[in-house]
């Protein structure tokens, strides 16, 4: 008895189930499946020394797994030991990543020193083996909850080294030398223990685990089943060249100025936030009052000056009540012409009073308008019920959001017509009037020469980081996309790139003879043409679709994935027939009598020389360089 054993490729079991009944039509299991068309076609022409073919199928979980194909590898392993027990001969057959499990099932057979010598031959149609690399560093090559408990272990030994460090530079070394180095060494050694353990114990796993990287690994399984692999590849095969094109075709996804837009837009709200921020921040409120009573309203013997003055402002409050009164005799002195001089007459009196006054007082005290200032200032913010708040500061700590909103106001009004009002007109109706309408004009206008350049400062800034983060995002994104392309979720490794051979076999196939390629891509284009038909006849039907997952799913009915060469080969006749010539050929099986009538067999058999690899000859052996 022989056995061949079909591996399927990626999520191809997802289909149909190996259950079907009699009334099932084969060619609606696929190739892998027991009763499908290959199946039928394989054992009517192929037989075994003394009996029928066996077709086995192998089903594993099919994802785009670097994980799942491992372990399909080592069930597969186990079910072809159980063939090695029974000393049958047989040959394994996978399509796409089906290949790739066998190719991880070969590599534990060789890491477990066992030869497999009853596997006749192992053929991969289409498959695309992933190229894989192990992080460089251990610890990098560990699960997260490893990699904590690996710093964890460090820690002892790192307190313990910058101590003794500290120790040194405070001079705490009062042993000799020798003494002092003898105690740190013991000392060292067992801080160090923990780590050295741990270290030790998960070199050992690793090694376990990535048993694929090891020399010896490798050597074994190249001398043991590289001259009985066959690969089956036609030259357009799309899942293979696609996948290998990942390592070089890359493009900018980010542009170099991505981020200028999103930080632009977000810079005009600068100006509020950080109002708000300022507001609710007590630590910069009270610093901003501090800083405005010690260096803007530092006016020398303010409370002695204040106090002078009040005689003086008294003085101004009676004439200013004067001048009122005396302005309503004169509106309602109407056609009395003496009343309207009189009234005239105490307004120029009052009036020339009230500006000798006033000069006076600025005579008296020259900084009478700071002095002014400062009162108001302290009248508002440091004082509450004419008493001095608490530490000399903001009243309220800078906990008073209402307080603290007043205090940016008056920094924004008061102190910005202070800066910029001469003041000699600060004085009076006229500078009451400045004073309220230049922050209207003022601060609008300050405040947009601000803005305009943040915006500027922060399309600048936000040009350098994307043109840095431009490169760093797109070496991420790509690294991703090949690493979920190449179904890579192993934590250890990276993937580098895919190519039409194991990492381990150094030779490149052979792509199928022109003729049986010529076949395969005919049988794919007559499908995509009848999907396209179906796709034209269909337009209105994917208009109207719900949604882009709607119409997604409607696109997708259309397509029978025939459309590809890849997933093509064994809807092809001659194709299976040439898998089946090539099967007949391996020790333990033989060609029946309806496969050696075949007219095409003798073909079929030219096929197979082109694509399998011939032996060195002596003249070739003769030729090589000695090795070193």
């Amino acid at each position: 008895m022989a056995t061949i054993i079909t591996v399927h490729g990626t999520f191809a079991h997802y289909t149909t189930g190996l259950e079907h009944d009699a009334a099932t039509a084969a060619d609606s299991l696929q190739w892998w499946q027991p009763g499908s068309t290959f199946a039928k076609h394989a054992q009517q022409l192929v037989s075994s020394d003394s009996s029928d073919v066996t077709f086995t199928p192998f089903v594993w979980s099919g994802d785009n797994s670097e994980l799942a194909r491992r372990a399909a590898g080592t069930r597969l392993l186990k079910q072809m030991k159980e063939l090695e027990d029974r000393q049958e001969p047989y040959c394994v057959i996978g399509h796409s990543h089906g290949g790739s499990v066998i190719a991880s099932a070969l590599m534990e057979s060789a890491a477990q020193r066992v030869p497999l010598e009853h596997l006749k031959k192992w053929i991969t149609v289409g498959t695309p083996f992933v190229e894989l690399r192990k992080e460089r560093l251990l610890f990098l090559r560990l699960p997260i909850l490893l990699k904590a408990i690996f710093i964890a272990s460090l820690m002892l030994l790192l307190m313990f080294s910058i101590s003794s460090v500290a120790e040194v530079f405070d001079g705490g070394w009062e042993d000799t030398l020798e003494s002092q180095l003898q105690r740190y060494g013991i000392s060292m050694g067992l801080m160090a223990l923990p780590f050295v353990v741990f270290v030790g114990i998960t070199k050992y796993l690793d090694r376990r685990q990535l048993f694929f990287y090891r020399p010896g690994v490798i050597k074994r399984a190249r001398e043991k089943f590289s001259e009985r692999w066959l690969p089956l590849l036609h030259p357009d095969d799309e899942a293979v060249h696609g996948l290998s094109s990942l390592r070089t075709v890359k493009f900018n996804i980010f542009h170099n100025t991505f981020a200028v837009p999103f930080f632009s837009l977000a810079s005009v709200f600068i100006l509020p936030i950080a109002y708000f921020y300022l507001i609710a921040s007590p630590t910069h409120m009270v610093g901003i009052t501090n800083f405005l009573r010690d260096n803007v309203y530092a006016t020398e013997n303010f409370e002695r000056t204040e106090a002078a003055m009040m005689d003086s402002r008294r003085k101004i409050r009676d004439l200013r009540r004067q001048i009122r009164q005396a302005q309503d005799k004169l509106d309602n002195a109407d056609t009395d012409l003496r009343a309207v001089l009189n009234a005239r007459t105490e307004i120029k009196q009052l009036r020339e009073q009230l500006r000798g006054i006033r000069q006076e007082l600025h005579q008296d005290y020259p900084n009478l308008v700071q002095v002014q200032r400062t009162r108001r200032f302290h009248r508002r913010f440091l004082e509450r019920d004419g008493k001095p708040c608490e530490g000399g500061t903001l009243c309220g700590g800078g906990h008073d959001i209402l307080l603290n909103s007043r205090l940016m106001y008056h920094l924004v009004t008061d102190e910005a017509s202070s800066w910029l009002v001469d003041e000699e007109v600060r004085e009076g109706a006229f500078g009451n009037l400045i004073r309220f309408a230049m922050p209207i004009v003022l601060v609008p206008v300050v405040f947009g020469i601000v803005a305009v350049l943040m915006v500027l400062l922060v399309q600048l800034l936000a040009g350098l980081f994307s043109s840095f983060a431009s490169r760093r995002l797109d070496d991420l994104t790509w690294f991703e996309v090949q690493r979920s392309a190449l179904g890579n979720d192993a934590e250890a490794e990276i993937a580098v790139g895919a190519n039409a051979h194991p990492s381990w076999i150094d030779r490149m196939p052979r792509t199928l003879p022109p003729e049986l390629a010529r076949k395969i891509t005919e049988r794919s284009n007559r499908e995509m043409m009848t999907s396209l038909g179906k796709f034209r006849n269909a337009i209105s039907e994917l208009a109207f679709a719900e949604g882009n997952e709607g119409q997604i799913a409607k696109a997708l009915d259309f397509l029978t994935w025939r459309e590809l060469i890849h997933t093509s080969y064994f809807d092809v006749p001659e194709f299976r027939k040439f898998v089946s010539v090539t099967v007949s050929q391996l020790d333990g099986f033989q060609p029946n009598e309806v496969l050696r009538n075949d007219p095409e067999y003798a073909a079929t058999l030219r096929w197979l020389k082109e694509v399998t690899p011939q032996p060195p000859t002596t003249e070739d052996l003769q030729t090589q360089p000695a090795a070193a």
